[in-house]
């Protein structure tokens, strides 16, 4: 009788091991599709630990990114906003150790850039980290496809945040207003 519940502890114990490890493996990008990733991308939200205290009080408009193959290397396009102004950046970038993993290049420095989650077609979650005066700059972005609202993504974009060590006031979702997706759109814009 012992053995019939040692058994059945093992089994269920093996039961939510193997459960958790295919909950952790669904948030790891194992196989990434550049192709698939082309395109015009909208920022919803942000997750930084510098400055968000301040912004929290400021309305931020939305960002855009536009995703683009230039001979053979990835080219980067994205308008944000700046307190006061949209902000037109162009960079390139060069896959690195792992597929969704990217080395941003730009006059003001490198980022490394890891694309999280991503369904192609609707949302992606990505993971930026850069050093800024000798420390470690870490942010996390919430790009989707379309303005449409959808609450289950965003969900899953503050429960990634959490989990990576960001807090609730360190997310802050992007006014809908488009000046700086016109900026980009119209190719216009200051440029940094």
């Amino acid at each position: 009788m012992e053995s019939n519940m040692l058994f059945t502890l093992l089994g269920l114990c093996v039961v939510l091991c193997v459960g958790l490890a295919s909950d952790l493996q669904g948030t790891e990008l194992k196989d990434f599709d550049i192709n698939k990733f082309l395109g015009l991308w909208y920022e919803i939200a942000f997750a930084s630990m510098v400055d968000t205290h301040d912004l929290a009080h400021k309305e931020q408009k939305l960002g855009a990114m536009t995703v683009n193959l230039e001979e053979n290397l990835l080219a980067l396009t994205t308008a944000y906003y700046n307190g006061d102004h949209c902000v037109v950046e162009k960079a390139g970038a060069v896959q690195a150790d792992h597929p969704g993993k990217f080395k941003v290049t730009k006059i003001s420095g490198s980022k490394e850039v890891s694309i999280v989650a991503t369904d192609y077609q609707t949302y992606a979650i990505v993971d930026i980290s850069s050093p800024v005066a000798e420390t470690a700059y870490r942010a996390m972005k919430l790009y989707r496809r379309s303005l449409d609202n959808d609450e289950k993504v965003l969900s899953k974009f503050q429960k990634l945040a959490l989990e990576n060590g960001f807090t609730t006031s360190n997310i802050i979702v992007n006014k809908h207003d488009l000046t700086c997706v016109n900026t980009l759109q119209s190719g216009g814009g200051p440029k940094s």
